[in-house]
């Protein structure tokens, strides 16, 4: 008695080897063709380790300074985090803002100075800092046409979330220093600055 499943099986077997290879072949084609995030420049690495070394300083007093309501002292620290990032010489391109572990304006540093108290909890990257507990870039436009970047960053002591700070960057101080958006957003501020995600 002839056994004619063998060659049917192996007819319906080799089409669908070819077709899986042709399918890995062309994926495998397809991830290698696409563009890559631009890698960052000197000048956006140097940002980078700008803004943390300024971080590490002062976020470990604001965040205890927060979590105690200490709020006279943690306007004194803000003051200074503000002087020392921005360094000396009247451009000041970095401006910061600190805001309570529900994304309410507790206080700011600016070239202009704000008046009033702003709920910024809704704002998409407020929003995953507050629930994330990581920081996060983005740019927004402000009403008068400009544009400014910002970081995001939380606040915590221990596990806790006692607010988020802040750290806008002017536009003029990107261009001149030749940082494109797109080197900004691809900095990750949660890792080390010797690392560029």
């Amino acid at each position: 008695m002839k056994n004619e499943s063998t060659p049917r099986t192996a007819h319906r077997i080799i089409p669908l080897i070819h077709t899986i290879t042709l399918l890995a072949f062309i994926l495998a084609l397809a991830s290698g063709c696409r563009p890559s995030a631009p890698s960052p420049s000197p000048a956006a690495l140097s940002l980078k380790t700008r803004i943390q070394a300024n971080l590490a300083l002062f976020i470990p007093e604001l965040s205890e300074s927060l979590h105690h309501k200490k709020y006279k002292k943690t306007k004194t620290i803000l003051d200074i985090f503000y002087a020392e990032i921005n360094g000396p010489g009247g451009s000041s391109p970095f401006s910061l803002a600190l805001l309570d572990r529900h994304g309410v304006t507790i206080t700011s540093r600016t070239q202009n100075s704000l008046s009033g108290s702003q709920n910024y909890g809704n704002y998409h990257v407020v929003s995953n800092v507050l629930q994330k507990k990581r920081a996060y870039t983005s740019s927004l436009y402000l009403q008068g046409g400009g544009k400014v970047y910002i970081i995001c960053v939380p606040l915590l002591s221990g596990e806790k979330l006692t607010g988020v700070i802040i750290i806008g960057i002017d536009s003029e101080f990107m261009r001149q220093t030749g940082i494109t958006e797109s080197q900004f957003m691809s900095l990750d501020f949660n890792s080390p600055s010797n690392s560029t995600l």
